[in-house]
């Protein structure tokens, strides 16, 4: 179980975007209390630039509760509301370690070597949305460190459209750009002069700004009232300053996630 959990940690903290526009087919419906566990896997960068992908095995663990309360693996411990067309919501989540060892399990890789473990950290995940009668939405995300509070804060929007929406099949696609503050940059892209002397790559110092990109589609398909079948599938890519990083080694990786999932 550890390593799934782990798994599960690696999956959000690399898809957060994805998986926040998508939701994992698994909202609840107003008025409604929903549970929803399921198994899947999921294929990802190593770390965020890197040049190989690993499969990963996911946990889905998601409570959603009638009155907004809602404690999930792909969205934390929080509560949710919505005035007519707009959502608000505010959760504590977590994000985890990335290593300079390749760990099979968690984000990290012997690229990495000697620059370093980036430690895990509670977050305050704040976030604000709004769906127009067409089926297309928008929102603003900020992630902020609670602990560890080096690896920075970083804020995402995101834009989402549904394409079908039956009762057996929901199909959307969604995009999403996320903005780095220093700390959030130089953490994951920045090589300090430590780093560099351990490392072996170059000094790189980096700003403010945006530094990743993602975009893809998400289907869920009910195969009857209690089992579903949830497919995503994108690419993520490295923009900006963190694009230069010497760390980054490939700029733009394929994501894709499945899961099977059991609601009552």
């Amino acid at each position: 179980m550890l390593r799934f959990r782990h798994a599960a940690i690696f999956l959000l903290s690399t898809l957060a975007p994805a998986l926040h526009a998508a939701d994992m087919g698994i909202a609840a419906k107003p008025g409604e209390s929903t549970m929803t566990v399921g198994l899947g896997a999921a294929i990802l960068p190593e770390y965020s630039g890197s040049d190989k992908v690993r499969a990963v095995p996911i946990v889905v663990a998601d409570y959603q509760h009638a009155s907004g309360f809602f404690a999930s693996t792909v969205s934390g411990i929080g509560y949710k509301t919505k005035v007519g067309p707009v959502s608000l919501s505010g959760a504590l989540g977590f994000a985890g370690r990335r290593s300079d060892r390749d760990h099979r399990f968690s984000q990290g890789s012997d690229a990495l070597a000697g620059m370093g473990d980036i430690k895990s950290s509670a977050l305050g995940v704040f976030g604000v949305g709004y769906e127009f009668d067409s089926g297309f939405g928008v929102g603003l995300r900020a992630m902020m460190a609670l602990t560890n509070r080096e690896r920075g804060n970083s804020y995402e929007l995101g834009v989402q459209r549904a394409l079908i929406k039956s009762e057996a099949d929901q199909v959307g696609v969604y995009m999403s750009a996320t903005y780095s503050d220093k700390k959030n940059m130089q953490a994951f892209y920045g090589v300090t002069a430590a780093q560099s002397l351990t490392s072996g790559y170059k000094r790189y110092d980096t700003k403010a700004g945006f530094s990743r990109v993602s975009a893809g589609a998400n289907w869920n398909h009910k195969l009857n009232k209690e089992w579903s079948v949830n497919t995503m599938a994108g690419v993520v890519g490295v923009v900006g300053d963190a694009a230069d990083s010497p760390i980054v080694k490939r700029k733009t990786a394929p994501v894709l996630a499945v899961t099977v999932n059991y609601a009552f």
